[in-house]
């Protein structure tokens, strides 16, 4: 297991090494909804997540984030789509750190929760992924 984990670290940094340092990184996170519990999982990242977000943007340590909702199709196995965009490999690298910060300095209590149903309660963290840009209209990219 020890082995896993050092071989995702060593490939994961250098794909994050190899970026451009201007190139910027997107974090995708894929949810779903247990239970029929959408309500709460709105609530939740609308008033905990979203917060964070707005927070680390006045802060400078993200560019933008979303919060898209999937079509529903065949498959099924995914609500919600969070993403979170960082200017560049560094930023996205302390972005622990960063959003610890922000998070105990506006929620040291905790998340605010709809119905006090605890988030593995109304959602799944299916799986993530971790993207960099290779060029769109706003921001012209070097192909690596």
């Amino acid at each position: 297991m020890k082995k896993l984990v050092i071989s995702f670290f060593l490939v994961f940094t250098g794909f994050l090494g190899s970026a451009q340092q201007n190139s910027s990184v997107s974090v995708m996170d894929f949810v779903k909804v247990k239970d029929g519990k959408k309500a709460e999982a709105i609530f939740y990242y609308e008033n905990n997540w979203k917060l964070y977000r707005d927070i680390a943007i006045k802060k400078k340590v993200i560019t933008s984030y979303q919060l898209v909702e999937a079509v529903t199709d065949s498959l099924n196995n995914f609500d919600l789509i969070l993403i979170t965009t960082y200017a560049d490999s560094a930023q996205y690298l302390k972005s622990e750190e960063n959003f610890r910060d922000i998070i105990k300095s506006v929620r040291p209590d905790g998340p605010i929760l709809l119905n006090e149903s605890k988030p593995a309660d109304f959602r799944k963290n299916v799986f993530a992924k971790i993207t960099k840009l290779v060029f769109s209209p706003d921001k012209k990219q070097k192909n690596d």
